[in-house]
């Protein structure tokens, strides 16, 4: 198990198994025990972003635009994500594998 602030994550560019920027880290999906917080997944993308503001309800309605032109959210979990080197977080897999976050 590794140990990692998750605030140094945010806003990391991801690169994939190939090499290729994916997108940057914007939330995480985690879950509490009663000493610790374990990231289950990463959000990566610039929707991520997006979503993460939308909580702003002045936010919402442009979420509601961009989402339908091509932004996505994909969702990384934690176990495909390689931070050996947590300044330059890679995926253990190609982009094209990526799934997007519901």
């Amino acid at each position: 198990m590794m140990e990692l602030n998750a605030e140094l994550l945010m806003g990391r560019k991801v690169r994939d198994a190939d090499g290729k920027n994916v997108g940057r880290i914007e939330e995480f999906d985690v879950e509490r025990t009663d000493n610790a917080c374990l990231i289950k997944a990463y959000l990566i993308g610039t929707s991520a972003l997006v979503d993460r503001l939308s909580a702003w309800s002045l936010i919402r309605p442009i979420r509601r635009s961009l989402l339908g032109r091509g932004m996505s959210i994909y969702r990384v979990p934690w176990d495909q994500m390689d931070l050996a080197d947590p300044e330059h977080p890679r995926l253990k897999i190609r982009g094209s594998e990526l799934r997007h976050a519901k």
